[in-house]
């Protein structure tokens, strides 16, 4: 029997880092099905894609708030034009707020029920770091799907700095404001749907392969290069916000 208790990351030996990943993962595909049943990849990076669609969308709602209420006091009418629809947005906050309280409890279902080992200590080591969402491949996969960073606005690395959402750190989703600022339109329902459906991480296919891969463990499956100087994060650039 394997003693996975031995696989510690060699610090001082950081391009082992990889080989010991790497390793990890191909322990857990080897074990029995009826052992990795209850671990529910899929499920939880679909959730944490939820999740981030909850607080873009908060904060989105939050930019148009302020917006409104700087009307109420510089436009003619601005009160009866603009209070009745602050009132709204913040009821529209308080939705948000539960849905994001609920997934919350959604994700740590799943990631409770991961089984203990080399794969789940894969994943501590890699999101032990508080850039690892920087990775190379999760920053193309952002920019390619029109996301902030294809621009030089910053949001995606400042949005670790939120200290009030745990999962505020990653990249833009549907409901992003800054994407739909530079776009110059706001994605409707089926346009949403259809985006998620392009991008749905539920298939096992390539596409989620690779995000598995970078967002787990901070791997390449074809690449030697220790995981965590994949994080291509560059300074922060001054938000857009």
């Amino acid at each position: 029997m394997v003693d996975y208790r031995v696989w510690k990351p060699d610090l001082e030996h950081p391009e082992k880092i990889n080989a010991l990943q790497k390793e990890r993962w191909r322990h857990f595909k080897k074990l029995d099905s009826t052992v990795t049943a209850s671990t529910d990849i899929h499920g939880l990076l679909q959730t944490e894609v939820k999740l981030r669609e909850c607080i873009q969308c908060e904060m989105g709602i939050k930019d148009i708030i302020k917006d409104h209420q700087k009307r109420v006091f510089t436009e003619p009418g601005g009160p009866a034009r603009y209070l009745p629809l602050i009132q709204a947005y913040q009821g529209d906050l308080a939705k948000v707020d539960q849905k994001y309280w609920l997934l919350e409890r959604q994700w740590w279902s799943i990631r409770a029920a991961f089984i203990e080992g080399p794969f789940s200590h894969g994943i501590e080591l890699w999101r032990s770091h508080p850039r690892w969402y920087m990775h190379r491949v999760l920053r193309d996969d952002c920019a390619g799907r029109g996301g902030c960073c294809g621009r030089k606005c910053g949001c995606c690395s400042n949005r670790q700095n939120l200290s009030t959402r745990k999962f505020a750190a990653g990249h833009c989703t549907v409901y992003c404001f800054c994407c739909q600022q530079a776009r110059g339109f706001q994605l409707s329902h089926e346009q949403r749907v259809e985006l998620r459906k392009r991008f749905d991480l539920s298939f096992h296919n390539g596409y989620f392969q690779r995000i598995r891969d970078a967002s787990l463990l901070g791997i390449l499956q074809h690449d030697d290069n220790n995981p965590f100087d994949l994080i291509d994060d560059p300074p922060a650039y001054k938000t857009c916000r």
